[in-house]
């Protein structure tokens, strides 16, 4: 589905084909908007695989902007392409105190991921300039116009109407307040619609032993 489809949809519901109260770029700045509302609760619908060339040292920056990463995968520029394991900072400093400042490699053993910093992480050994790993993150959405296809948010595009209605009504709201309410309840719908599959995917997951 086209963002322009996602905008028909709430402007019908808005009863306001003709853009007299909400203008065009108005709502695609809101469905952009949900968009990225919308990652931030679900990440999992933005996964994104891509090799990435590393930092020299222990510190990297996800790309993009992103703010979750779901794992370091392998070594990509390193001829055995080893695996990467996740390891505790806390643990590793126990065995290696001064593991940031040791020789820098050009293959990783391990990364640490702290959810309090959650744009970054750290590899051990710290890597030599362009070292190239696989990582597995959420994506953040590019900004959408019009002609953009939803590709992300497939299946989830009622989601995407019901927060593009709450930013209209919240607007609103001042000079008629009973669009409060009208927002608020988009605003749940939205994000009931957006969570309910959670509690099924880990239901059927492989990863879930009594599936």
């Amino acid at each position: 589905m086209k963002a322009s489809e996602v905008l028909t949809m709430a402007r019908a519901i808005l009863q306001d084909a003709d853009l007299d109260f909400w203008g065009a770029d108005e709502l695609l700045g809101w469905l952009n908007e949900g968009r990225g509302w919308m990652c931030s609760k679900r990440p999992d619908l933005y996964q994104a695989s891509e090799n990435v060339e590393l930092l020299e040292g222990a510190r990297q920056v996800l790309p993009d902007g992103s703010r979750r990463l779901f794992a370091v995968v392998r070594n990509v520029s390193a001829p055995r392409q080893r695996q990467i394991t996740l390891v505790a900072g806390a643990d590793l400093a126990r065995v290696r105190p001064t593991w940031r400042s040791q020789a820098k490699a050009a293959e990783i053993v391990h990364y640490v991921y702290d959810d309090k910093e959650p744009g970054q992480f750290d590899v051990y050994p710290p890597a030599r300039a362009g070292v190239v790993v696989e990582i597995s993150y959420a994506k953040p959405p590019a900004t959408a116009v019009d002609e953009t296809e939803l590709e992300q948010e497939r299946t989830f595009e009622s989601a995407l109407v019901d927060y593009v209605l709450y930013r209209c009504f919240l607007k609103e709201a001042d000079t008629v307040p009973a669009f409060h309410a009208r927002a608020a309840q988009h605003l749940q719908a939205a994000e009931a619609f957006l969570m309910g599959d959670v509690q099924a995917k880990a239901v059927t997951s492989p990863n879930n032993k009594g599936a």
